[in-house]
């Protein structure tokens, strides 16, 4: 038996605040058991997300506007993929709207 799709309206999800001023989120997916997860992230303009580390990578999509990413700035349309045990603090100049899919849970290497 082929297991049923799953569809979310994001329209009708809540933004839910991070510990990290100017930056929500939306829960697209998460499994409890690997920790992998699949989010939206909205950055205001200025926002700066806290230094990380991606202990089995990270792949993100800019929806809109820009991701600042260490020394690269992404634009919409961006597809970035960053290998295991990569480490950054993304930020935005002008806001933007990425879409984040983690296949384990992030370290964070700062406190906010």
């Amino acid at each position: 038996m082929t297991p049923a799709s799953v569809f979310i309206d994001t329209e009708h999800l809540p933004w839910r605040e991070l510990p990290v001023t100017g930056i929500t989120w939306k829960k697209l997916r998460f499994d409890p058991a690997s920790g992998a997860s699949t989010v939206l992230l909205k950055f205001a303009p200025g926002a700066r997300y806290l230094a990380h580390a991606h202990p089995a990578g990270e792949e993100y999509y800019v929806l809109e506007g820009t991701l600042r990413d260490g020394a690269n700035t992404w634009g919409a349309g961006a597809y970035v993929r960053h290998p295991p045990g990569s480490r950054h603090a993304p930020s935005s100049d002008d806001g933007c709207l990425v879409l984040v899919i983690l296949p384990a849970p992030i370290e964070v290497l700062e406190v906010g």
